[in-house]
């Protein structure tokens, strides 16, 4: 195959989804589009994304649609900055649901207020790749199988870990890059969690050191060196999965991507396959079309909140006729609890720099394992963040209500104050051991929600939904509530790599 660069991969690939896109802005919004392929992977994250590539390696004609638009690199300037939070995050950066009279915004980013708990998700080609801290954390054993009994935790750190790891991983921080000025904070961190007798991993991540080096050394404009990381990155430092998975999946030659596409309702047909309504979407966030794409095999990669919004819409709207009652079961945010240790000093220099990559593991809290990241954000000299994650007690069941056109996850943070006792604990040894304070900031929410498709509850284990044909549930969805003390990002992708080995042979 002749090689493929990145500018013309790119054109190639989101070529019909922009044409699309301009015979609607022509003025002919009211007409339906329709297109039909052998398998659709709802969604680009990363679930969608390894579906992607594995369906199109076996020579499956795939199309892949996604929501919000891709946000092709450019230098210094292409993506939001959190310096600018109160500018381009409330304004480009946020998506705002789509309408076709009033328009919305497609920003690479949704917040989401659901029953109280505040989720962010990601709404652009790559999904959370572009807006995560770039953490590939691998779960301890022990707490991965609290949290996943029914996977093989000796099979996925020997086969599906490293298989992720080798395509998009940049690898753990350097000597180097760690010893640097702006570093400082996250020395800090080690010192003060090694002090309270936690144990310390540099974690795999999402970016190129290289390239953060090069930002360290004056050679490109800083951006992860001085905290600029979570809204992809403006020295083109993240390996976002347009960048890898998606890219290797166009080059087979059997993809089409069509972004600006939002779901609206999935309908099983009576003689077998799906239907997939898609508004269209202007640039400017205004729904300026409709595109019905028809396909036999359906992998949902919306994301836990998306995925399991849409099954459930179509379940109560009797599109998916034999869907189990179990839709909606065993969500949860993976534990998640921010935390600020405040009062520390001038701990921190000038600057915060990342990636977030930098873990600790208490396995020996009183209560119950837990697994901190270090999070590096503009907080000043004296105060650091961390999020902590653990194996929550309790998850929810979400529902939904088709006259409101609501989903609700009904989750009850207040059900589960062990986990918040266990997540306290560890970091007030922290706070014996390097000083300060700390508080909770439990108004963040999560950006780890897990379940609501959950393996063992609505699919079985290689994500087949049970009730139903030829439908996959390949994302956070399918994972029940937590991964095991660890941001789930790796896990999530691991698991999509198991479950598509298992898939394609069957596939006719």
């Amino acid at each position: 195959m002749a090689k493929v660069n990145r500018r013309t991969f790119l054109a190639g690939s989101l070529a019909s989804g922009l044409a699309i896109n301009t015979q609607a802005q022509a003025g002919l919004f009211s007409k339906s589009y329709r297109s039909r392929t052998k398998a659709l992977v709802l969604g680009s994250g990363f679930g969608g994304s390894v579906a992607a590539l594995r369906l199109t390696e076996a020579g499956i004609d795939t199309v892949m649609i996604e929501r919000g638009k891709f946000w092709k690199y450019s230098g210094e300037d292409t993506y939001p900055k959190v310096s600018n939070i109160f500018g381009e995050l409330s304004d480009s950066a946020l998506w705002r649901e789509p309408s076709k009279w009033l328009g919305g915004s497609v920003g690479m980013i949704q917040y989401i207020v659901n029953n109280g708990i505040n989720i962010g998700v990601g709404a652009c080609l790559g999904g959370g790749s572009l807006v995560y801290g770039g953490v590939l954390l691998q779960p301890r054993r022990e707490i991965f199988e609290t949290a996943l009994s029914g996977l093989n935790y000796t099979q996925m750190d020997r086969e599906y870990y490293p298989r992720v790891l080798a395509r998009i991983s940049g690898g753990p921080i350097p000597d180097d890059i760690l010893g640097s000025p702006n570093y400082a904070g996250m020395r800090d961190y080690i010192r003060v969690a090694e002090a309270a007798g936690h144990e310390i991993v540099r974690s795999e991540v999402g970016f190129d050191w290289n390239i953060i080096r090069e930002e360290i050394q004056g050679k490109r404009a800083p951006a992860a060196s001085i905290g600029e990381y979570v809204f992809g990155c403006n020295s083109g430092a993240k390996n976002s999965l347009d960048r890898n998975y998606i890219k290797d999946a166009a080059r087979t030659g059997k993809l089409k991507i069509h972004v600006l596409h939002n779901v609206q309702h999935i309908v099983k047909k009576r003689t077998g396959g799906y239907e997939i309504f898609c508004d269209l979407l202007s640039k400017q966030g205004s729904i300026i079309g409709e595109h019905v794409i028809e396909c036999e095999y359906l992998f949902m990669g919306a994301g836990s909140v998306n995925t399991t919004r849409l099954l459930l819409k179509s379940q109560a709207n009797g599109d998916l006729p034999g869907i189990t009652s179990d839709l909606g079961d065993k969500w949860a945010t993976n534990g998640d609890l921010i935390y600020a240790r405040y009062g520390l000093g001038e701990v921190n220099g000038e600057y915060q720099a990342g990636p977030a990559c930098i873990a600790s593991f208490d396995t020996n809290n009183p209560i119950k394992p837990t697994g901190f990241m270090h999070s590096p954000g503009p907080v000043g000299k004296s105060t650091q963040l961390q999020m902590g994650m653990l194996v929550p007690e309790v998850t929810s069941k979400a529902t939904y209500n088709r006259f409101l056109d609501k989903m609700s996850l009904n989750w009850d943070k207040s059900l589960d104050t062990r986990s918040t006792e266990a997540l306290d604990s560890t970091t007030q040894d922290m706070i014996d051991a390097g000083g300060g304070k700390f508080s909770s900031i439990p108004a963040f929410g999560t950006w780890h929600p897990l379940g609501g498709a959950a393996m063992g509850s609505t699919c079985d284990y290689s994500g087949r939904v049970y009730g139903i044909d030829n439908l996959f549930i390949v994302d956070g969805a399918a994972i029940p509530g937590a991964v095991g003390a660890a941001n789930p990002s790796l896990t999530i992708a691991a698991n999509a790599e198991r479950m598509m080995e298992q898939i394609i042979p069957t596939l006719s």
